[in-house]
């Protein structure tokens, strides 16, 4: 791996999780080395709450019967959903990575057009 590819990891702020760092795959304009981190309380609430939401629609599933399958369904759907959304709200998103590794511009929640570049592994990065 290219030393323009290495990710800094003690720059990452210690409540920030690095998921994956895309650098640019050629020369041009296509800006810096982009990172995509969620917050490590956020990622820890839904890796607790998620398990147990699932397994609940599995019972529900296997043990409801047909009229009192449609209720506790769409509460669980709609628990997993929530649980999504917060583990991918507060600091999460993409942020342009800066030369000295630490993170800088937020780009937003959604992918801002990296097709233009190669995902690296956040933890192969840290090597």
């Amino acid at each position: 791996m290219d030393s323009t590819s290495r990710y800094a990891a003690p720059r990452l702020p210690v409540d920030l999780v690095a998921h994956a760092v895309w650098v640019p795959t050629g020369a041009g304009p296509d800006g810096g080395r982009t990172v995509f981190v969620t917050e490590r309380s956020r990622r820890r609430v839904a890796a607790l709450i998620l398990p147990v939401v699932l397994l609940g629609l599995v019972l529900v599933i296997t043990y409801a019967s047909g009229a009192w399958l449609v209720a506790p369904l769409v509460a669980a759907l709609a628990v997993a959903g929530a649980v999504a959304d917060y583990h991918r709200g507060g600091r999460a998103g993409f942020y342009r990575l800066e030369d000295d590794g630490r993170i800088g511009e937020f780009l937003g929640r959604q992918n801002p057009g990296l097709s233009r570049h190669r995902r690296v592994r956040a933890a192969s990065a840290w090597s």
